[in-house]
């Protein structure tokens, strides 16, 4: 029987094994490979890239003694890799180069820099004084694309350290002062440095251009104690003009505040501090300080206010302000830092002064009487506002003064004046001096011989 179902069995089953579906012979040779069932599936990805590398007869190394190294398909790589590099780098640096045509016509991000940048910046004098310089820069650019294009030669295509001691050349040409010029430096060197920062260029081209860094006298002149006298018994107080001019040059010669600081005074600056009237300003670097006002000054600001009418102003309003504004009329707004030119200047040359005067000179005029009174000069650094006592030598004025001179104090002791006394329009026959009752005659050189001939009178 047990033979019997067999027979049966492969009679059923046709005689032939069952062929497994697609999907299961698939599902089957998963964990096969998973296991490493086939040498085949045991290779490694690259495998064949690998034999085929080293078997290939085009790289297969020549035998012999005249066979390169093994390290010579890695150098023939670099060689022929790094000129593309080195292009391509050198493309990167011209890309983020900044072209003069690009700062003539900015683009929106450039824009966003060029403000950003003087925004920054704490005094709104610094950002007008940088902002004009970087017009004028723009301004040589504009002209050397004109003179290139005139010419027939080729602009400079990207602004570097050559293009800026170029320029630094034309302000020289255009008899500029060289704090001037060390100015404009400072500014390129300053806005350079921000896009630098900003990733807008790659170096600043201002690194390395040296400043002239002068060590000559500043040419702002002081004023004598007589020509202050002068100039401030010349201002009509019975006029709206000339008690706003009168009050201006007692703030400038006893406060020395800067042009800009002056315009910017409101009614609210004026106030008392410990029993004295002050005015509290903000200088440069948004450094505040406190000046006391003496009582002929404040006179002077309470007389302005009273016959002007506005001794009731608003706090938030300027504390000087135009008489009258042909232009606009509009009465409320602060003085141009021009009008305060116009007024020094006016009055020193209806005073005599034969120098040039600016309101910086009123300023220097303050500091160097303050040192004439032996003011110390910790009190005389805070009084002008600067950060480093360096800047009292330089803005002492009267150190100079002829009368004031260390060569009028030398003497020595017994020392004769030896030689004969000229008097001032005094002229000899032959053009030259001589002494006293000697015109025309002629010196005998035998008497010159002797020491005693040579004496003048009562040696």
């Amino acid at each position: 029987m047990r033979l019997g179902r067999l027979l049966l069995k492969g009679i059923g089953s046709g005689g032939s094994k069952k062929k497994k579906p697609a999907a299961r012979r698939l599902k089957a040779s998963a964990p096969a490979r998973r296991l490493g069932g086939s040498a085949a599936a045991r290779k490694p990805l690259f495998s064949n890239r690998k034999k085929s590398a080293v078997t290939s007869p085009a790289r297969e190394a020549p035998k012999g003694p005249q066979a390169p190294s093994k390290h010579l398909p890695a150098i023939q790589k670099t060689s022929q890799i790094r000129p593309e590099t080195s292009v391509f780098k050198q493309s990167q640096a011209e890309s983020r180069a900044l072209a003069p045509a690009r700062l003539i016509r900015p683009d929106e991000r450039l824009k966003q820099a060029i403000e950003a940048f003087l925004l920054d910046q704490r005094s709104e004098h610094t950002r007008r004084a940088y902002g004009k310089d970087l017009k004028r820069f723009i301004q040589y650019l504009l002209m050397r694309k004109f003179q290139a294009e005139e010419s027939g030669q080729i602009a400079p295509a990207q602004i570097d350290r050559g293009l800026v001691i170029g320029y630094k050349e034309f302000l020289l040409s255009e008899k500029l002062e060289h704090t001037t010029v060390d100015r404009h430096l400072a500014t390129l060197r300053s806005f350079f440095g921000w896009l630098e920062q900003d990733g807008l260029i790659d170096k600043n081209p201002a690194d390395g251009v040296r400043f002239l860094n002068p060590r000559r006298l500043s040419k702002t002149n002081g004023l004598s104690d007589e020509e202050v006298r002068r100039l401030l018994e010349l201002p009509d107080l019975h006029t709206r003009a000339g008690a706003l001019h009168y009050a201006i040059l007692m703030v400038l010669l006893h406060c020395g505040l800067r042009r800009s600081e002056l315009c910017s005074l409101a009614n609210a600056s004026v106030g008392s501090e410990r029993g004295h009237k002050v005015i509290r300003l903000r200088g440069k670097g948004n450094s505040e300080r406190v000046i006391p006002l003496v009582a002929s000054v404040w006179n002077a600001i309470r007389w302005y206010r009273r016959i002007t009418f506005r001794e009731d102003g608003a706090p938030e309003e300027p504390l000087f302000i135009p008489i009258r504004n042909n232009r606009t009329g509009e009465l409320g707004k602060p003085l141009d830092p021009s009008t305060i030119f116009y007024i020094v200047a006016k009055y020193a040359r209806l005073a005599g002064v034969a120098q040039k005067i600016s309101p910086h000179s009123c300023r220097a005029t303050a500091i160097s009487n303050a040192r004439d009174r032996q003011v110390p000069d910790r009190a005389i650094q805070e009084f002008a506002g600067w950060s480093t006592p360096d800047m009292i030598t330089r803005y002492d004025k009267r150190k100079t003064a002829v009368e004031k001179s260390a060569a009028l104090a030398i003497h020595y002791g017994e020392a004769r004046d030896r030689a004969p006394l000229v008097p001032e329009d005094g002229r000899s026959g032959a053009g030259e001096s001589s002494p006293p009752g000697t015109e025309g005659e002629i010196c005998n050189p035998a008497e010159e011989s002797s020491p005693s001939s040579s004496l003048p009178a009562g040696h």
